[in-house]
């Protein structure tokens, strides 16, 4: 049941009333067509409740019967009921009345449309899918200036504003309101725009022009609707356009929509104030960035944080281009590149996050901010920021730091490396397992500063730090000790993988280049390799092991990695040479050794067709990456697979060159390790792979390493005559770094001496480079022996060492290592 009762007395206006309501899917209980029976039903209501609504036609007449109706209605009891009159006409007994109810409104029979709408907005639940309006019983709190010249306007309308919760003050002149307005505070002003000393559209310019009611909204209200006269009130400022012919229940609905929009307003700058109360009194800068990346909001820390007074100063700028926009050395840092761009563009979090503001002075604050999305509705609305000075803190660890790391790398330094040593076999003695400690020695660094100077040497440094850095795990510690030595903790190793480990630190450092005497030139080092185990008696024993495996490197050649177990450390040595051996023999039986081929080509005219290649060994693991003879020969020396290793590489060499039958000129020079070379079986088994090979044995030629420590000078004499009256070739590899290379070349009847590649790396540029090579060229010459240069990277080295008389020229500049099995053995021709 509708709970709608319908009092008419004429049949066709209620018929109408039943239709209307029909139409719009409602009905009524009861249609009355006696205002004197409405009030038994006032009383007692209807059988199936009170009555919801009353729809009370009004007579054309008003008679006795009606006004006592009226005068119940207005009784305090009925207050609450509905009430929508229709009338032919409007009257001021009608208005003066409607003035006195809570819930009642007019309309003229003309305008019977209007009715479903009002009847819903009473009993919005009689809608279909309807549900019933909160809005219903809202009492506003809002102060209002209703303006009219019309006292009995003024009042009408006041009785009904005021019956719905508004304080409202009247005023009757354009004069009168300026002044009221001026001197109170109101929150809405309803202006009548025929005024006897102006029109509204007049007080609208005067109160938006006064900086004390500028703010305050205003909504024009006229009983003639002319489009000028709305132009005219909105282009002076009026936020609404109200009839007074329209249905008072449409005004108020009009003016509640209004209220509802002021009061939102209102609460949204009471919570603003209470935000900025909040940030005022935060101790931390505080700052808002929308989602253009925009500055939209300041708080007062924050300004003074950033040296600015006016807030008008920062905002509508770029938060990136006004704050953060360099690093604290002031190198520029691109906002897509920013952490703090990054988080302003996607919205992400940040938290902790350290970094410098620029102040206004256009100095670098250090601070630690953390960054906050803004969602409102759902929607992402921007990012807050909330910033503190560290420098307090900064400057406090900047000096821990400085007393434990080098200043020109930032790696630690010697006394805090000395620290994490002690910890790290600490470490291992409560945790077992190994650890290992490099030391890294930069290959003639030296001459690198002498030629180079000083401000490239420091960059290579720092480029060592930066290079090595990249590859340490969380408990690594990287370290300069002095000048160009270097120390690493690796913690936390396995022993099988400590030498693929140690090189893998000594091929980043080759990847660094550098400008010298006017070309590119990579850097080189030596590695020594100490194992760290719960053994390990002291830091100091670790560190000095580790020296004597670079030296032992050093003597070597250098731009190796050597790993150094003492006799102290057997256990170790164990371990590691077992490892060492079941890999080595997994390589060999799983082929996984891999030669290549670099030309040594001819510098000199001759009638000799001989095309020189030198075979190159690498072991593979098993993801297929390639491990450094600096790594495993040292290695499969100690444990005596070397022998193996280079029987190996002289059966595949002989085996390709009994496949190139119709290339006789083709030679192969094969390295063989120094305990092969005092090995009296590893000789007799090499005689037999020659002789039942069928190769002429002229084709071979062995290179011994001249930095090799020969342990007995006779073994390998005997070695190289046995071979060589078989007729095989001799070279004495890298001539020219140890102490007794002439010594060498009295005992030992080879054949070529390859000078060592340092020698020819700065031959333009050394005189004493070229002094030497000269020298050591005349003097191979005066013996009946050819002379090789390796490392020739330049055709000024070319030219230069063709002139001095050196037969023959090997390095990348005139031929890349190529695999065995896709050489081209054509291109070892002359130079």
């Amino acid at each position: 049941m509708s709970g709608i009762v319908i009092a008419e007395r004429s049949a066709t206006l209620s018929h109408l009333l039943q239709r209307t309501l029909s139409a719009s899917k409602l009905s009524a209980d009861r249609m009355l067509d006696n205002y004197s029976d409405l009030e038994p039903l006032l009383q007692s209501g209807l059988s199936s409740g009170p009555i919801r609504l009353l729809l009370l036609g009004a007579p054309q007449r008003i008679g006795t019967d009606f006004e006592t109706l009226l005068e119940q209605l207005l009784e305090e009891r009925y207050q609450d009921l509905p009430v929508l009159v229709l009338t032919h006409e409007r009257s001021a007994e009608l208005t003066e009345w409607l003035s006195r109810r809570r819930q009642s409104s007019l309309l003229l029979w003309a305008n019977f449309s209007r009715i479903p709408p009002l009847v819903r907005q009473y009993l919005p639940d009689e809608l279909p899918g309807s549900v019933k309006s909160s809005r219903q019983n809202h009492q506003f709190k809002l102060k209002l200036l209703f303006v009219d010249d019309s006292q009995s306007v003024r009042f009408a309308y006041k009785q009904m504003l005021v019956s719905h919760g508004f304080e409202v003050d009247l005023a009757g002149s354009l004069s009168e309101a300026f002044q009221k307005a001026a001197d109170g505070s109101y929150d809405l002003a309803i202006v009548d725009y025929y005024l006897p000393d102006g029109n509204g559209d007049e007080l609208c310019r005067k109160l938006i022009a006064n900086p004390n009611t500028r703010n305050l909204p205003i909504a024009m209200i006229t009983g003639t609707y002319k489009d000028a006269v709305i132009k005219r009130c909105l282009d002076a400022g009026a936020v609404e356009c109200m009839f007074k012919n329209e249905v008072l229940e449409l005004t108020l609905a009009r003016i509640k929509a209004l209220a509802r929009s002021i009061e939102s307003q209102k609460s949204v700058a009471a919570d603003r104030q209470r935000l900025d109360g909040i940030l005022a009194s935060v101790g931390d800068g505080v700052y808002g960035v929308g989602v253009d990346g925009t500055i939209s909001f300041i708080n007062p820390t924050g300004l003074a944080l950033l040296g600015y007074v006016d807030a008008e100063e920062l905002l509508g700028k770029r938060a990136h281009s006004l704050l953060h926009f360099a690093l604290g050395d002031g190198s520029r840092v691109d906002e897509d590149d920013s952490p703090l761009g990054r988080a302003y563009a996607e919205g992400d979090p940040l938290k902790g996050h350290e970094t410098v503001f620029w102040n206004r002075a256009g100095e670098a604050l250090p601070v630690e901010c953390s960054v906050v999305p803004l969602t409102i509705g759902g929607k992402r609305d921007g990012t807050v920021v909330v910033f503190r000075n560290i420098s307090d803190r900064k400057s406090a660890d900047q000096m821990r730091w400085e007393m434990m790391h080098d200043g020109l790398t930032g790696a630690a330094n010697k006394r805090n490396f000395n620290q994490a040593l002690a910890a790290e076999l600490t470490r291992r003695a409560e945790q077992g397992g190994y650890s290992a400690l490099l030391l890294i020695d930069l290959d003639r660094f030296s001459l690198i500063e002498e030629q180079g100077g000083q401000p490239m040497a420091d960059r290579l440094l720092a480029d060592v730090v930066g290079r090595l850095k990249e590859r340490l795990r969380q408990d690594d510690v990287l370290a300069r000790l002095e000048e160009d030595h270097f120390a690493l903790i690796l913690s936390g190793v396995q022993l099988e993988n400590l030498a693929s480990l140690a090189d893998a630190v000594r091929e980043q450092i080759g990847k660094i280049g550098f400008q010298m005497y006017g070309k590119t030139q990579q850097l080189s080092a030596t590695v020594g390799v100490a194992v760290l185990s719960s053994d390990t008696p002291s830091a100091e024993y670790a560190l000095e092991q580790s020296r004597i495996a670079c030296q032992t490197a050093k003597r070597r050649g250098g731009n190796q990695t050597q790993i150094q177990v003492s006799d102290a450390d057997q256990r170790i040595a164990r371990e590691l040479d077992a490892g060492w051996i079941t890999k080595l023999k997994e390589a060999l039986h799983e082929d996984r050794f891999l030669l290549l081929t670099q030309p040594i080509v001819r510098a000199q005219e001759s009638g000799s067709d001989e095309l020189l290649f030198e075979l190159l060994i690498r072991m593979l693991n098993r993801d297929g990456e390639q491990i450094a003879p600096s790594v495993f020969v040292p290695l499969a020396e100690r444990v005596g697979m070397m022998e193996k290793i280079d029987l190996w590489v002289l059966s595949q060499a002989l085996k390709h060159l009994r496949g190139l039958s119709n290339s006789p000129e083709v030679c192969f020079t094969v390295n063989l390790s120094n305990v092969t070379v005092q090995n009296a079986s590893s000789l007799r088994l090499i005689e037999e792979q020659i002789r039942a090979s069928g190769v002429d044995p002229a084709r071979i030629i062995f290179e011994l390493t001249e930095t090799a420590e020969i342990a007995s000078m006779h073994s390998a004499r005997r070695f190289v005559l046995t071979l060589k009256s078989l007729g095989c070739r001799f070279a004495l590899d890298d001539f020219g770094t140890g102490f007794s290379s002439i010594s060498h070349l009295k005992h030992l009847p080879v054949d070529f001496v390859k000078l060592e590649g340092s020698l020819i790396s700065d031959l333009q540029e050394s005189d004493r480079d070229r002094t030497m090579v000269s020298a050591i060229t005349s003097l191979a010459h005066s013996l009946g022996l050819q002379v090789i240069a390796e490392h020739v990277d330049s055709e000024g080295s070319l030219e230069w060492l063709k002139g001095c008389g050196v037969d023959y020229v090997q390095g990348h500049f005139l031929g890349e290592p190529a695999a065995l099995a896709e050489t081209d053995f054509s291109r070892s021709r002359a130079a």
